[in-house]
């Protein structure tokens, strides 16, 4: 990816948040209710281009401390029409980033009072999969949340104003986990 396929808007938006803090919060029970809200807007704007919208990230892991951040994963019909949704999500906030970094992917990004990070897939893309798994996996092992839990206050502490680079020091224990529970590997490697 580079910085001459995004938009001028997506430009601006890396640009403003490049050094925002990585603040890790408690888990709380009202990013549940954001979500919800969240997707009833997304249902509404995109209307039947959706077949689903999923809450991933941290915020979906019951008793995960995470950043104050919804991560959703919106379900297209059809990928190409991931691109014609940016203008009916601009009037909500989002910004379109394009595939961001991942094939098949749309990504759309809100900075808000609540901040959304939207990675919208296909209908049978495996990325979809590979998502699921491993929020299920937190889930339901207790000793794989707490270790995940310790990797991410340890790299909040190592990179506290690097989202980045906290985001990609995740990976190798991601992608771990995602091999020993048989989930499919992301064509060209974890960072493509």
């Amino acid at each position: 990816m580079t910085d001459d396929t995004l938009s001028e808007a997506a430009k601006a938006s890396l640009k403003k948040h490049k050094h925002d803090r990585v603040a890790l919060a408690p888990h709380a029970s009202v990013w549940a209710k954001q979500f919800q809200a969240i997707s009833d807007q997304l249902l509404d704007a995109c209307g039947d281009k959706l077949v689903a919208i999923h809450h991933i990230g941290s915020t979906s892991v019951p008793s995960l401390a995470a950043k104050p951040l919804i991560d959703i994963m919106p379900v297209l019909r059809h990928h190409d029409e991931g691109a014609s949704l940016a203008p009916l999500l601009e009037p909500l906030g989002f910004v379109y980033f394009g595939a961001y970094g991942i094939e098949g992917r749309h990504f759309f990004r809100r900075k808000a009072e609540i901040n959304v990070n939207a990675h919208m897939f296909e209908s049978g893309h495996i990325e979809i999969e590979r998502h699921l798994v491993f929020r299920d996996a937190l889930r339901s092992d207790d000793q794989l949340l707490a270790s995940y839990q310790n990797l991410k206050e340890a790299l909040a502490t190592s990179f506290p104003n690097d989202v980045d680079s906290y985001a990609r020091s995740k990976g190798d224990f991601i992608e771990k986990v995602l091999r020993d529970l048989g989930a499919p590997a992301r064509p060209g490697g974890p960072d493509n």
